[in-house]
C-alpha cells in the first residue's frame, strides 16, 4: 500500500509539474497581455470620445511609448542571462562537487551527479548564449544606448 501511495504522489508532482505548471503560465501570460490590450482600447476610446479630432495612431503610439519605458532593454536581458548562467553553473559545481566527494548527500548520488552536471549544462548553454548575443547585437545594443541616451538628455 506504501509503494502504490509513493508511486501515486510521485505521479501526481509530475503531472502537477510538467503540465499543470506550464499551462497556468501561459493562461496567466495571455490574460495579463488580454488586459493590457483592454486598458488601452479602454483609454482609447476615452479620449476619442472627449476629442474627436485626435489621430488615433498618434495616441496609440504615446501609449506604447509610455508602456514601452518599463520594458527590459536589450542589455538587460542578456545580462538576465548571464546572471542566470552563472547562478545555475556555480549551483550545479557545488551539487556535483558535494556528491562527487561525499560531502553532502541530498538523496541518490547518482542523481546528485547527474543534477549537477544538468545545472552545469545549462548554465553554460547561458553563459554562451549571452557571449554570442553579445557579439551579434553589439551594433543593434549601441543604437539602443545612444537611444535611450538620447531620451534621458531630452528629458
Amino acid at each position: 500500500m506504501d509503494y502504490i501511495m509513493e508511486i501515486l504522489m510521485v505521479v501526481i508532482i509530475v503531472i502537477g509539474c510538467c503540465v499543470v505548471l506550464p499551462l497556468m503560465i501561459v493562461w496567466l501570460t495571455n490574460k495579463r497581455k488580454s488586459h493590457e490590450i483592454d486598458k488601452k482600447t479602454e483609454i482609447l476610446m476615452a479620449l476619442l470620445e472627449k476629442n474627436p479630432d485626435l489621430d488615433p495612431a498618434e495616441v496609440m503610439n504615446k501609449l506604447n511609448m509610455a508602456q514601452g519605458s518599463d520594458k527590459k532593454s536589450s542589455k538587460e536581458k542578456l545580462l538576465e542571462k548571464l546572471f542566470t548562467g552563472c547562478i545555475c553553473l556555480l549551483i550545479g559545481i557545488v551539487i556535483l562537487v558535494t556528491h562527487l566527494f561525499d560531502v553532502i548527500f541530498l538523496g541518490d548520488r547518482a542523481m546528485g551527479i547527474v543534477g549537477g552536471g544538468v545545472l552545469i549544462a545549462v548554465g553554460i548553454a547561458y553563459t554562451i548564449y549571452y557571449f554570442v548575443s553579445k557579439k551579434t547585437l553589439s551594433s543593434e545594443l549601441e543604437a539602443e544606448e545612444k537611444r535611450i541616451t538620447g531620451q534621458h538628455i531630452s528629458e
